[in-house]
């Protein structure tokens, strides 16, 4: 787990924690590598997404960054701004409404919002997975999007929107003893929520929920 501030050179940025999966070479290809490749065709051929109204309201876009070519494949997610009005300081991905921009793409809303949150460049991304929508709390339809991301020199972080970075290695997401069942009480409600605790941070509720979703999709039998 690693936190920074806006700005920072990537080389300065790695995680710990990669000792869940062991790199064995084999032909020249780490078992590592290799699982990840079976996994991710499990869900399907990669830049396919439902076409929507450009200017559909209620509706947005998350991207999931998977930096799939370093040690552990680690998933990178922002941590929001404490001045944010709705989820100060929370863990969560990059992301937000689709504008008439998008041209009803959910794949380009989720490049888009990740390009003027962190700096990834579209370029950077190789390829995306549009995976099945889900709602947030106020019934808005969330469409996470998996991508493979190539890390840039640089972050760059929109300081209004984003306090800093944090990466967690994929494996630990695909482990569901690391997932749970909380109450916590969110503007003014008790609400049953689902928690993944790592490196002392915590990541829960709707972004705790697509990753948990992503988990099941990868490892579908069949």
């Amino acid at each position: 787990m690693l936190l920074f501030e806006q700005d920072l050179p990537t080389e300065q940025v790695r995680s710990a924690g990669f000792s869940q999966w062991r790199r064995t070479r084999r032909g020249g290809h780490s078992t590592m590598e290799s699982n990840l490749l079976e996994l991710l065709t499990r869900l399907g051929p990669a830049g396919q997404a439902p076409r929507l109204d450009a200017g559909a309201e209620r509706v947005a876009a998350v991207l999931i960054p998977l930096l799939a070519s370093e040690p552990g494949h680690p998933v990178l997610f922002t941590r929001r701004a404490a001045s944010m009005r709705r989820h100060a300081g929370e863990i969560c991905l990059p992301g937000g409404r689709l504008e008439p921009a998008d041209q009803g793409s959910v794949i380009r809303a989720a490049l888009r919002e990740s390009y003027e949150e962190i700096g990834l460049p579209p370029a950077n991304v190789s390829s995306c997975w549009a995976l099945p929508p889900c709602q947030n709390s106020r019934g808005d339809l969330i469409h996470p999007v998996l991508g493979v991301v190539n890390r840039p020199r640089r972050w760059r972080l929109q300081a209004e929107e984003v306090a800093g970075l944090l990466e967690v290695p994929l494996a630990h997401f695909l482990q569901p003893q690391h997932y749970k069942l909380e109450r916590r009480c969110y503007e003014g409600q008790d609400k049953q929520s689902l928690v993944l605790d790592y490196g002392g941070e915590q990541i829960w509720g709707l972004t705790a929920r697509i990753m948990d979703a992503l988990r099941l999709l990868l490892l579908a039998e069949g």
